[in-house]
């Protein structure tokens, strides 16, 4: 889409450039920042929509004592605020990969992740999975009820790219929210082989408590 305000944090890993961010068609400029105990904050307001932007670091040691080399989060709490028709995408890539990166696909339940690694560095990119997006819809958790998911099918508003994953076709009626998250994390290879998968596989519960939000 034509983008009339975009937003873009990159990451750098040995494994690659992560690039998260959002695009609107919206015109809009920044109106704020918050600190959080765990985590920043920056705020948007487009025509419709305000866009709430949590920068943060994954808690470590993670649940079964592992640690990681480094890692990245980010949070994007959407909310329709006005009547103005515009679209929204959040996207979380990444790029830059050397020949030597196989990339794969990691899906764990409530889990959308890929996988990339080498000789030497693994890393895990994840996201909210259809499934967890519908049982969220069901308590209106940060997604609209209207919009829950037929449990026969699911199909979720985040696609599943071969580097990465794009958010995007859902349409907000005004007062209604969405929370969309983008977890990174990366190890070396031969240190707790799951870490950067289990780093990555977070509730969103877990991240607010975390973030302090």
């Amino acid at each position: 889409m034509e983008a009339k305000l975009t937003y873009e944090r990159e990451f750098k890993t040995p494994l690659g450039l992560v690039r998260c961010g959002f695009m609107a068609s919206g015109i809009g400029s920044i109106t704020g920042t918050e600190s959080y105990t765990n985590g920043n904050a920056e705020t948007f307001k487009t025509e419709g929509h305000q866009i709430e932007i949590i920068s943060f670091k994954i808690m470590t040691p993670l649940f079964n004592g592992d640690t990681l080399a480094d890692s990245s989060g980010w949070i994007f709490r959407i909310e329709k605020t006005g009547d103005s028709t515009e679209t929204i995408e959040t996207y979380c890539m990444l790029d830059k990969i050397s020949n030597e990166v196989l990339l794969n696909q990691a899906p764990g339940e409530h889990l959308d992740a890929l996988e990339a690694s080498h000789n030497d560095w693994m890393l895990h990119l994840g996201t909210e999975d259809a499934e967890i997006f519908n049982a969220r819809a069901e308590i209106e958790d940060w997604f609209p009820r209207r919009l829950q998911y037929k449990t026969a099918d699911f199909k979720s508003i985040t696609k599943v790219k071969q580097n990465g994953f794009v958010t995007k076709d859902f349409e907000l009626h005004k007062s209604e929210k969405i929370h969309i998250q983008y977890l990174v994390a990366y190890n070396k290879k031969d240190d707790h082989k799951e870490s950067t998968w289990l780093a990555v596989d977070q509730a969103k519960k877990s991240l607010e408590n975390w973030i302090g939000i």
